[in-house]
């Protein structure tokens, strides 16, 4: 029997609000905690005020809603399959002919529409304050970021005594334990950050703390060009601490990531992780959907007003923590290679999907 289109606007609005709800709560708990510890590591700071440290609460802020984002579904689901049960609603739709099924659909419809806003639009817009707060936070926090990767190619920055050195490559492309950098801009800067000398190479290596520009030409502040080759820069940067800098995937948005992975292959870095990170924002739609699975096993029980209540609601609770787990620990497995990319997205969510699937079957049957 069809669902009627009055009872699934009711029962889609009912568990809107609670998550809604819930999303909220959870958000102002974040918020305070994080505050909290800003205000903590800033307490030695004298310039900065309160406004600055709830300023980097915010912006914070966006990228911790995709962590809390399950959790608000399992409970929005909870709360709309219980508040059902206790009304006794549930026991006269399933009394006109209703499965488990028609009162799932509209719940399923609702978390789909949210898990795609989180993976095409908002998980962009997180990124984005992610990258602002990086920023503000290195601002006030007085951090030194000494590799950047872009679109643009690498950016590094070094310090001979107190004369900083910024080197600029187009691309780069690693070989063995050696990082070959092409279309290379050395820009040396005095004490006082005006330019010093510019040299523009087609090639460098980076090799052994060192950078290598076969041939050049050198600019002096008055544009006077002179040829050289066989320069080489002292570096505190090793190949291993510039990986470091692309384990950060979370930095890019879902639509940035597949020209990024690109660009790693292009250059010879591993981009396990960056795939992984992909897949796995893919595999979240599952995953809130898994979370409504686990709610419904628990709450849609024929025999709902039995007792037990509180022993239900914490075995959702627990077992939406295990998926969490289990999903973490498979993304770790897949980050390291250990696992192939889909099946350490994907897997966690899918299987918890077909074994409650399987049990409201069983508890539909009787």
């Amino acid at each position: 029997m069809k669902l009627p289109p009055l009872l699934s606007r009711y029962i889609s609005k009912n568990f809107f609000l609670a998550f809604v709800a819930t999303l909220l709560v959870l958000m102002a708990l974040i918020l305070l905690f994080d505050t909290i510890e800003l205000l903590r590591r800033s307490a030695s700071k004298d310039y900065m005020t309160f406004g600055d440290v709830l300023n980097l609460g915010l912006l914070k802020l966006p990228q911790m809603v995709p962590l809390i984002l399950p959790f608000s579904i399992l409970i929005a689901s909870l709360i709309t399959f219980y508040k059902l049960s206790r009304t006794n609603e549930l026991v006269i739709a399933r009394s006109a002919g209703l499965s488990v099924w028609n009162f799932l659909m509209p719940v399923f419809i609702v978390v789909f529409l949210i898990g795609l806003f989180n993976v095409t639009l908002f998980n962009p817009f997180s990124t984005s304050m992610q990258q602002k707060f990086e920023t503000v936070e290195g601002i006030k926090f007085k951090k030194n970021n000494n590799v950047s990767w872009t679109s643009k190619g690498l950016w590094l920055r070094e310090k001979k005594g107190e004369e900083p050195v910024i080197i600029h490559a187009d691309s780069v492309r690693q070989i063995g334990e050696d990082l070959h950098l092409y279309g290379v801009s050395v820009l040396e800067l005095t004490a006082t950050e005006s330019l010093k000398r510019q040299i523009e190479a087609p090639e460098g290596l980076l090799k052994n703390n060192e950078l290598t520009i076969y041939q050049g030409l050198s600019f002096n502040e008055v544009g006077e060009k002179i040829e050289v080759s066989n320069l080489v820069f002292p570096s505190d940067l090793s190949l291993e601490k510039i990986m470091q800098t692309f384990n950060e995937p979370e930095s890019f948005s879902i639509w940035k990531l597949p020209g990024f992975i690109h660009m790693l292959d292009d250059a010879g870095f591993s981009s396990v992780r960056h795939r992984m990170y992909f897949y796995s924002l893919i595999a979240s739609i599952f995953y809130l959907l898994a979370m409504v699975f686990i709610a419904a096993v628990f709450s849609l029980s024929p025999n709902q007003r039995s007792g037990n209540t509180l022993i239900k609601i914490t075995g959702a609770v627990l077992s939406g923590f295990i998926l969490f787990f289990l999903s973490r620990l498979t993304f770790a497995f897949g980050s390291s290679g250990s696992l192939p990319v889909i099946l350490a997205a994907f897997g966690p969510s899918i299987v918890v999907i077909f074994v409650s699937a399987t049990a409201l079957l069983h508890l539909e049957d009787g």
